[in-house]
């Protein structure tokens, strides 16, 4: 007898010893909570290299725009610098032109002296205006063309702007990639520790359960069976009384718990590190975006539906020792606390789901409530 009860404590102690090891994955901090802070910057970082992408290929095209306008002007300058010279041939005489009047051409037809000389001013003049307005047309031309110049150097710049931020924005896409991949393996062990824990728990509960009716058996045999019998001067074994029949009563039948609202605050916890750095939409409760509310609906209950607004959690238990899991809330705003005086919230459409300090927004006078 004494051997088996060595046996059933030394049952009892492992049972205990492997309950104590399960138990030690839920005082570790989950693993995957550096991983979901990660990829929310790391999806903080994208977008705000896709704001200065786009905002570059608006400034780049802009400088085109301007660019091929000065390139239009350039051109009508030129054609303006041909029409002009065409002009002045007209009036210019001489060997060193062709295609234009000669000098005789020009005095044909003179009648008298001044007539002559009226002539000879007149055409002096319309060529010195003549060519007085080609030079300006030419050097407004050279400034446009250094302008051009100028614009082309900026675009050339610009464009090597927009390549190094698509590079960065492929980069940081792949960092996404990787850790989001990252998130949902560590979330998958973490839900396949949970498991372990309650098959750990639920193993132990059944044999402490199973050594504890042993001992009470061995008990009740070696209490009933010691007696002995003096015949004679002789020790005979007394025969052993046989046990009076004891009326059983059988054991009641466990009547089904009705399902609970309640949750288990690491789950909360975990579905709202799942849905870091997702995006904030009116209205929205999921699956890619949320509001604050429907945030926090699908926190904890696991499923993309609306509990109700943020006027409807502030009518349920308030709690003056909030847990992770609880959910901070005032009359416009609500999220997910998970300890250390942080919450996970739906903030708005510039950062959607992130992690906030509780306390910074003390004075919209948050509360903690229980679900």
């Amino acid at each position: 007898m004494r051997t088996a009860n060595t046996h059933k404590n030394m049952a009892r102690c492992a049972a205990t010893a492997t309950l104590a090891c399960v138990l030690g994955l839920g005082l570790v901090a989950p693993a995957y909570a550096d991983t979901a802070s990660d990829l929310a910057a790391a999806r903080t970082k994208l977008e705000q290299i896709g704001t200065q992408t786009q905002q570059i290929h608006e400034e780049l095209s802009a400088q085109t725009q301007e660019l091929d306008q000065t390139a239009g002007e350039i051109t009508q300058k030129q054609q303006e610098i041909a029409e002009g010279q065409a002009k002045l041939s007209s009036y210019v005489a001489g060997e060193y032109k062709t295609g234009g009047l000669s000098l005789l051409q020009v005095l044909t037809g003179v009648d008298d002296l001044g007539d002559m000389l009226n002539r000879l001013f007149y055409y002096g003049k319309v060529s010195d205006k003549q060519a007085q307005t080609i030079q300006e047309v030419k050097d407004l031309k050279q400034q446009l063309t250094d302008k051009q110049t100028e614009q082309e150097k900026n675009v050339a710049a610009t464009q090597k702007k927009v390549d190094e931020l698509n590079a960065q924005q492929a980069e940081a896409q792949s960092v996404v990639n990787s850790l989001d991949s990252q998130l949902q393996a560590e979330l998958a062990a973490e839900a396949e520790a949970n498991a372990a824990l309650q098959a750990g728990i639920n193993a132990s509960t059944a044999e402490k359960a199973t050594v504890s009716n042993d001992t009470a058996g061995t008990t009740e045999n070696t209490n009933n069976g010691g007696g002995t019998t003096n015949n004679g001067g002789g020790n005979t074994p007394a025969p052993a009384p046989a046990p009076t029949p004891q009326p059983v009563t059988p054991a009641p039948t466990p009547t089904p718990s009705a399902p609970s609202q309640s949750v288990d605050g690491g789950t909360v916890v975990s579905r709202a590190y799942s849905k870091l750095g997702y995006a904030y939409s009116w209205g929205g409760i999921g699956p890619n975006s949320f509001d604050c509310s429907g945030f926090v609906s699908y926190c904890l209950t696991g499923r993309y539906c609306r509990l109700g607004t943020t006027g409807t959690f502030m009518g349920w238990t308030r709690v003056s020792d909030p847990q992770p899991g609880d959910v901070v809330v005032n009359s416009y705003h609500t999220g997910i606390y998970i300890g250390n005086g942080q919450m996970i919230h739906a903030s708005d459409y510039k950062t959607g789901v992130i992690i906030s300090s509780v306390a910074a927004g003390m004075n919209n006078n948050y509360i903690f409530v229980r679900y």
